[in-house]
This record gives structure tokens, sequence and C-alpha cells, in this order.
């Protein structure tokens, strides 16, 4: 599977869907806007970074044998699919369990992929199978609280995966609980408390609060609660960040008066050294636990090479250009990898890093920086480093038993990869105000043209049926009268204008055309250039403007480059509300908003963006005949207001799409992974 392929297409298709909401008149504005688009800076070259490898450490048999998890526990943690295999834990793993046995509260800040969720179920399934030994009360007790409902349906399938093979007997119960489910399947949780409740942590909110005879039920089998899980611990931050902390010492006083061990994990919340950010995930640890959580308490991620530690990409340099003028097998093993010098370039160049006398992960890097380094370590071309590049990373992303065609068992991808792709709409374009073909337009968001200082910029919009260009602006009158922009959406609550006066005397709001130099446009100002609905005939039967529409009267004025108002660019000023497109003559209601009457450059809304990338990716896939059906899966949703446990979260809008063995992460102003 080529996921640079299948990039190219959903920024393809984004783009194109991004650019057709709006038109615009001008040539000169266009042109501008389409120089804009072509640097790519709205979808960017993705940032690629290689999934290390961790350090392995004792199998749950292992532990099992020395008496450190019970038997029962090295039952159900198996591998999947193949039960008569223990399951082999990571030194991060391994330390998780050890912290849980002593009863401190710790925080898991390892990498996507890396287990995190078995660094709380298997302590939390081993203690409570522990205590109910000796305790056959049904209650709940231990609380593992989502982000996102997304995430909680998910766990539950990967915990039946890990139980179904120790069936019918369930040493085990668990639930989800997080208002998604019907009235039947609350009363069965409320009847029979699950050992382990999975929810959301507003539905625990709700739980602590309501009323409801079955929620009230739900939450009493949770007395004597003895773990807390906050899942993906960084999500909560400012308001909700509180929101959680309060909640948490709620449930420390109320249901858990002998004492509560809490468990997080989380990314990466802070850079640094590797001290640095333990204390600083410790401090925020505290806060949220309302306990004291020591920087010792802070379980980071170990990691191995997975090429010949005995040399790195320094030494290799020479046998590059070799290895890249030789080709590469695309049935080329994980043993013939483990010396490739272009394999060993990758590992110590693109995906770690010595630091603190340690490996670590490397920043992720775009495919041309990686390309460009490649280039200078071989001394050979940057697109023939970029091409090869990207042939190395697909062949090695496949694990070994496809590289093989089945012949190797290996079913891990030498070099799994992410991309990392940002997405976002152009948003709102600015302009000077000068004469057509010597006005500056840019993107960035300032009141002042940069290099010229002494010209403002105005946010620009584009009328949705002809593509004529206004500027949201407020009239100052007074000794010097100005044009000053104004956000679209800026209004003031009350503005009158006089009727007695013929000019305007007072600051007004509303819209400036800069006036178009060509022959097509019509408008002279005269009453019979305004819409129909608009006049009526005096008594000498003359057309004129209605009494109720004279207030939404163009004036024509000139403009400087600085606002001052007086001489320069002329334009016509349309106060109030946009009522009326003076180039293609279409009418608007006095109701409504006008940023659905005017476009700015990006008109997309969160849901349709994201069903634009699910739509893209779906149909990329159906293209796709050599990825079997069972590998292909995709989770899309946005708004973070749909999904009650998502007012926690902290993205505008979210994407994962996971294809293969190849992982992206996508949204509006977020990114794919």
């Amino acid at each position: 599977m080529d996921v640079f392929d299948l990039r190219k297409q959903i920024v393809q298709d984004y783009a194109n869907f991004a650019r057709s909401f709006t038109r615009v008149r001008a040539d000169d504005l266009k042109r501008q806007i389409d120089e804009i688009y072509a640097k790519d800076q709205f979808w960017p070259e993705p940032l690629l970074q290689i999934t290390p490898y961790y350090e392995r450490g004792a199998s749950l048999d292992e532990l099992a044998a020395s008496g450190e998890v019970t038997s029962t526990t090295a039952s159900i943690f198996r591998v999947p699919d193949e039960p008569e295999l223990p399951l082999q834990l990571h030194t991060h793993q391994v330390q998780a369990l050890a912290a849980a046995r002593q009863g401190r509260s710790y925080v898991v800040t390892t990498g996507t992929g890396s287990g995190k969720s078995l660094c709380f179920f298997v302590p939390i399934i081993d203690a409570i199978l522990r205590a109910k030994a000796t305790d056959k009360t049904k209650k709940t007790r231990a609380i593992i609280v989502y982000p996102m409902n997304a995430l909680a349906n998910s766990q539950m399938e990967e915990l039946e995966k890990f139980l179904k093979h120790v069936q019918p007997a369930q040493p085990i119960t668990f639930a989800r609980y997080t208002g998604q489910e019907g009235d039947e399947e609350r009363k069965s949780v409320a009847a029979n408390p699950p050992d382990i409740l999975l929810t959301n942590f507003m539905m625990l909110e709700y739980l602590m609060t309501r009323q409801d005879a079955t929620d009230q039920q739900v939450i009493g089998h949770c007395q004597n609660l003895r773990y807390l899980v906050l899942d993906e611990l960084h999500t909560y931050r400012g308001r909700q960040g509180a929101d959680v902390a309060l909640l948490v010492r709620r449930i420390r006083a109320l249901l858990a008066p002998e004492g509560l061990q809490c468990i997080g994990t989380s990314a990466t919340m802070a850079s640094g050294s590797t001290e640095d950010r333990r204390t600083a995930v410790a401090a925020v640890a505290s806060k949220l636990f309302g306990v004291s959580v020591l920087p010792s308490d802070i379980i980071g991620e170990t990691l191995v090479r997975a090429t010949n530690p005995n040399l790195h990409n320094d030494s290799v340099k020479n046998q590059l250009a070799p290895a890249i003028e030789a080709g590469l097998s695309p049935s080329i093993t994980d043993a013939e990898l483990v010396l490739h010098p272009l394999s060993i370039w990758i590992e110590t160049r693109l995906g770690l890093t010595w630091e603190d006398a340690k490996w670590v992960r490397a920043r992720p890097q775009t495919l041309q920086t990686a390309a460009q380094w490649l280039s200078e370590d071989s001394g050979l071309a940057h697109e023939k480093c970029s091409d090869f590049l990207r042939q190395f990373l697909l062949v090695t992303s496949l694990a070994e038993a496809d590289r093989s065609g089945g012949h190797n068992t290996g079913k891990r991808g030498f070099f799994a990869f992410k991309l990392h792709q940002f997405i976002s709409g152009a948003g709102t374009a600015y302009a000077t105000v000068e004469t057509p073909g010597k006005r500056t337009l840019t993107v960035n968001a300032q009141q002042f043209l940069p290099d010229q200082p002494e010209k403002r910029l105005y946010p620009v919009h584009f009328c949705r049926d002809c593509g004529q260009e206004y500027h949201p602006i407020f009239l100052e009158l007074g000794a010097q009268a100005q044009v000053l922009p104004r956000e679209i959406d800026d209004v003031p609550p009350t503005i009158k204008r006089s009727e007695e006066s013929e000019g305007l005397d007072r600051p007004q709001y509303g819209f400036l055309m800069p006036e178009p130099q060509d022959s097509q446009f019509e408008f002279s100002g005269k009453d019979e250039d305004y819409p129909d609905a608009w006049l009526e005939e005096d008594r000498h039967g003359d057309i004129r403007l209605k009494k109720d529409a004279r207030k939404n009267k163009a004036e024509r004025i000139a403009v400087e480059p600085t606002g001052q108002i007086g001489s320069g660019t002329y334009a016509w000023f349309i106060p109030g509300k946009f009522r009326f497109c003076l180039n293609c003559k279409v009418v608007h209601s006095a109701q409504g908003k006008d940023k659905n009457r005017l476009a700015a450059l990006s008109a997309e809304g969160r849901s349709s963006a994201t069903t634009l990338l699910t739509h893209s990716v779906l149909r990329w896939m159906h293209s796709q005949e050599s990825i079997p059906v069972d590998r292909r899966k995709m989770l899309g949703f946005t708004d973070n207001r749909q999904d009650a446990a998502l007012q926690a979260g902290h993205f505008n809008d979210f994407l994962f799409v996971s294809l293969f063995r190849a992982a992206f992460l996508g949204g509006r102003k977020s990114c794919w992974r």
C-alpha cells in the first residue's frame, strides 16, 4: 500500500473542495490567491516519523511463575488469536505493574502503539482477581475514563479479545456506561455491577449528581472504589481540566474514603530533558489527581535499536551510495535489514537520537528534508534519494511475512512509520485598499502591511454569486475621517443614520467595495440602479428609493491606503448589513448573517470537511484491490460537542484512519497520523 499516494489524493481532494466555495472576480486578487495556494501552506508536506522498538521485559508467564501476577492474569493476557503464546511485555509495562503493586499513583507517557492500555489493565485486573479471592461482593472496583466514546468502544473490543479464550467462565467483568447505551443495557449494568466500568468524564459527572434510580444504583456499586484511570491525560486542560480535577476530588471523598489509586496515560506533555518532562507531567498529574505524584512515578518509554547497535548513520555513510545504486529487493528479510546501511541510517538519523545517555525518539521530519540529508551523506542526487527513501519505507513497513509471500513468520513491519498531515482552511484574506493591480493580498491576519506599515490591511470577502470583493469596515468621521477594518461579524448593537443629513454624520459600519476598473461594472449610484423592490414613484412620477431603503444607499468615497478619506482609490461604501451586490445586483433579505452572504477563502464547516476527508480515504481504499478488506479500518468524527466525552478534547475535529500498517490522523486545523 502506497501511503504517499493516499496522502496525495486526500490533499488534492481537500484542496479542490476548499477552493470550490469562493469565486474571485478581480484578476489581481485571484492571481495572488493562486500564488498563496501554490505554496501549500494550508496542506504542507507531511511529517515523517519512524515508529521505534521498545525494550522487552518479562512475559506474563514469567511474572506468574515469580508470583508477581496471578496465573489467571497470565491466562487472560495471551497473544491475541494465538492464546497458546504468553504475552511479552515491554519494559515500561513491567514498570507500570510494579508501580501499581506499590499502590502509587502514576502516569505512563509512551508513544502511540506502545501498549499504554496494558499498563493499567494488567495491574488492575490482577489486583481485582486477588481482591475477589477474599471478597466475593459484586461491586465496581475500577473506573476507566476516556476522553472520547470511540476510545471506550475500542477498549471494549480489546478486552473482549483477551477474554474470549477463557469463556464461559469469566473471571473479570466489565461494562460500558457512556450515554450511548439503551435503557435495558443501563438497567443491566445497574443490576449486575461490573468489576470495571468504562465511561467518559461527563457521564461520570452525571452519575455523581443525577437523581435517576438507575444511575444512582450504578454509582452506588462504586463505593470503596480502588482505581481511577484517566486515559489520554493531556486532553484535560483549561476549563475541562479544572472540571476533571474537581470530579476526581469528589470521587475520592465520596467513593474512595479508604484511598484511591489514580493512573494516567498520556502523549508527551512537555519538552526539554527527560527529567524536565517528568517533572512537568508530575505537576499536572498532581493537580488532576489531587495527590502528590513524583517525577519518579512518571513512566516513560525505553527504546532499543532494531539494527546493528554497533553501527550508526556516520559509520555507514560510505556504504549508502552503493546500497542505493544496488536497489532494494521487495522480499528482503528482517535479518538482512538489520545490517542494511540504509536501515541503520534511517533508524539513527530519522528514528532515534542519543539523549541523556539513552535512545529517544527523533523529531519528525518531512520526506524532502530526510532526502536532503540522505543526499548530503551519500553524495547522490536529491531526487534519487527521495525516490529510494520512499520505496525503502514502503517495503520495510510491510511485515516480513508479507514481504516474503508468507514464507516467514514476522508479523511486524521492520520500519513502521507514520505521516502526520496538517490541513487547514485558508480562512480570511486581507488586502490593501489600492487600485486593482497595485494592491497586496495576504492570508496573515494583521493590521498593517509588514513591509509598508503605513498601509492598512482589510479583511476581504467575496460575493457568492459574482465574486466581487468587499471589505467589512467601520467608517469613522471627524477631524480625520478614516476607514477602519472590522471582522465581518463585528457589528455594533445599534447604529442609526441621520435621514436629514445628505452625508455621513457619525461613525458607520458596513462594507467598502473598491470600484472595479472595467466596463462590465455598471453601478453609478443612481436610484434606478437599486433593486425594484427598493424603489417607488414620487408624486411627479420620478423613481426614487423608498424611505426604509435609503439607509442602505451606497456612497462613493475616495480612500488612501492609510485608510484616510478624501483622496486615493475610489470605492463604494455600503452602510449596515450587506443587502445588495453592486456588481451582480443580487439582493439579500434583512435577516441572516453577512458571513453567509459573502464568502471568505475558507467556507467549509467541520462536518463537511471531515466528510470529504473520509470519502476521499474510502474512495482510495476501494481503488486498492491489493489491500485486504480485513486490513481496512477507519474512524472519523467531528465537532467537539457531538459526543459528551469530546467536551474534554483538544481537537477541533479529528479523523483517524488506520490502513494496513500505516496510520493517519486528520482534521481541520488538526493533523492526520
